[in-house]
């Protein structure tokens, strides 16, 4: 069983270093727009990081069904459940805060629309917990 967990730790830390943590720094440089004020040849070089990261995470992501991760009991769907609630709120409230922030009108509009629609998506899975079975 501790061979199993540390596999399990080892993937999902190479998941994380590989996959995930490349395209949050990336996201962040794209959506700071610092990402323009690059080089062609950095542009191309974050370009080809991202792609790879990409190709890393759907690989492990495989790898972790071939190993059938997914039926463990580390963490719950409940508890899964209720972090996608807290997601799905958090995100409304930044999209509240962009709609009152935005000047022109059709920002405000399009942020809204998205503060309405993870509202909904998070009173869903609220709703979701009362069917959930013990």
């Amino acid at each position: 069983m501790k061979t199993f967990l540390a596999k399990k730790q080892t993937i999902f830390l190479a998941r994380l270093f590989l996959g995930q943590l490349p395209l949050l720094i990336s996201t962040y440089l794209f959506l700071s727009r610092q990402f323009l004020n690059f080089s062609l040849i950095f542009q191309f070089l974050l370009v080809v990081i991202n792609l790879a990261s990409i190709l890393v995470t759907v690989y492990l992501t495989r790898e972790m069904r071939i190993r059938e991760f997914e039926d463990d009991d580390l963490v719950s769907p409940r508890t899964n459940q209720l972090m996608y609630i807290g997601l799905a709120g958090f995100m409304s409230i930044i999209c509240l805060y962009r709609g009152i922030t935005a000047g022109e009108s059709y920002q405000q509009l399009i942020s809204y629309i998205g503060a309405i629609l993870c509202l909904i998506i998070m009173l869903l899975l609220i709703w979701g917990l009362k069917y959930y079975k013990k």
